[in-house]
């Protein structure tokens, strides 16, 4: 009898254990359908254009509304409401969560919900609205966020803290500004030259603004090397035919002409900022008269040595018809790697090179189109330098390379001691004067 009453149990515990384990392959196909529904507009589901249309159509007459993110602080998702034109209305603001199926999806992404993504969300149950559809009341009316659609365009990085994670930065721009400052910091080339390649691949049109332009006129600061070389530098670029504007975001008035420039390419447009940490992001941004001034050091003496003042993406209304996303500054912006073919085709003075073999990495092959307008300074070094570091996975402060990439380190690692060097003299230069300058009022004091 016991020996039956255990076979008994046994069965009991196997059917039990059937069902948990049906339960949790429910949930798991339950919860892969949530993360393809969380895009609305996804081409890889199974529906036409027309009757995806049709279910966006159906939602929200069922009371869902179109909205733009304009800042995501953690949970907390600040959206404004889209107009017939598709533009954000950022005085009609809501205060949303994601709903709870899509937090698996949450899980695996760095930031799955970004400023300027176009979503559709749900009000919550019970708000009251006005003659024109508006909530009623005083507070930031609440929702859920349903879905998100396709982005049009992007700009990322890899997670550093995840490196198998995207990191979005920035989406559905219509324009990427790169802003460097010449000086404190000084401008990094090859983050000018990451930022580029993304645009390039998301076809986005460019901007780089160099900001800090004044501190050129400092010859304890800029030498005489350092100024070819930087005219050098911003030559390669406008010849490729990227827009250069040169900025000083502190004294406007001493750059008019390249504020109207600004002012001019910006207009009609969804302008993402990006940009080393201390760069004047902020500051240029500033200047096209935001809804709300964004905060930065009005000490000189702070703003030229560079300070990290935005934590957070945020979307604002110019007052010049255009919209923008400032973001915080970033130490390193490593991207994926790609193969030769698409990565060559992101640096447009490459193109009109051909080369004996199709997939040509323009490094080691014979007969290379690109190596030979190289050697005939059609393509500049700085450049083919900054494609093999990409190529290679380089960040030219650590890695591991051939001779080749040892040299491009090591000649970057000799140009930071410089610089170092050099303002350790200026300091201790300053720090004499402020000695002797003390001597002086002690020697007057005494007599």
């Amino acid at each position: 009898m016991a020996r039956g009453k255990n076979y008994i149990n046994q069965d009991e515990r196997r059917d039990h254990f059937q069902k948990i384990e049906k339960i949790k392959k429910e949930k798991r196909s339950v919860r892969g359908r949530n993360e393809d529904d969380w895009i609305i507009d996804n081409p890889d589901q199974d529906k036409t254009k027309i009757a995806i249309k049709e279910q966006i159509k159906s939602l929200i007459k069922n009371g869902m509304r179109r909205g733009r993110v304009i800042e995501v602080q953690k949970r907390n998702i600040f959206i404004a409401e889209e107009n017939e034109k598709g533009m954000p209305e950022t005085e009609n603001l809501w205060l949303c969560s994601v709903a709870k199926r899509h937090f698996q999806r949450a899980h695996k992404e760095r930031n799955f919900v970004v400023v300027g993504d176009r979503i559709l969300f749900e009000p919550d149950i019970g708000i009251e609205y006005d003659q024109d559809g508006q909530p009623l009341d005083s507070d930031l009316p609440r929702g859920v966020v349903q879905h998100a659609f396709l982005r049009t365009s992007k700009i990322s990085r890899k997670d550093p803290m995840h490196p198998e994670w995207e990191h979005v930065m920035l989406a559905n721009i219509d324009l990427v500004v790169i802003v460097a400052s010449v000086l404190n910091p000084e401008v990094r080339w090859g983050l000018v030259d990451r930022f580029l390649v993304q645009a390039e691949l998301e076809n986005i049109p460019v901007v780089i603004v160099l900001n800090k332009v004044d501190l050129l006129l400092n010859t304890s600061l800029a030498n005489k090397e350092f100024l070819e070389t930087y005219k050098r530098r911003v030559e390669i670029y406008r010849n490729i035919g990227y827009e250069v504007v040169e900025i000083c975001a502190l004294k406007p008035k001493k750059t008019p002409e390249a504020v109207k420039q600004l002012r001019k390419l910006f207009k009609g447009k969804l302008v993402g900022f990006a940009g080393h940490s201390g760069v004047g992001k902020s500051s240029v941004l500033n200047l096209m008269r935001p809804e709300f001034e964004q905060i930065v050091d009005d000490n000189p003496e702070i703003f030229y040595k560079g300070r990290h003042t935005t934590t957070y993406n945020s979307l604002l209304q110019l007052d010049i018809g255009a919209y923008a996303i400032d973001t915080p500054g970033i130490r390193s912006f490593n991207i994926s790697q790609y193969d030769a073919i698409t990565l060559s085709h992101c640096f447009p003075e490459f193109r009109p090179y051909k080369c004996k073999y199709r997939e040509c990495s323009h490094d080691h092959e014979p007969n290379c189109g690109v190596k030979n307008a190289l050697e005939e300074a059609k393509i500049s070094f700085e450049r083919y330098r900054s494609y093999l570091g990409i190529l290679k996975g380089l960040s030219f402060r650590e890695g591991e390379g051939d001779s080749t990439d040892a040299s491009m380190i090591a000649d970057l690692k000799a140009r930071e001691q410089k610089r170092d060097e050099e303002q350790l003299n200026n300091i201790n230069q300053e720090n004499i004067a402020e000695e002797r300058l003390q001597e002086i009022i002690k020697i007057k004091e005494d007599e």
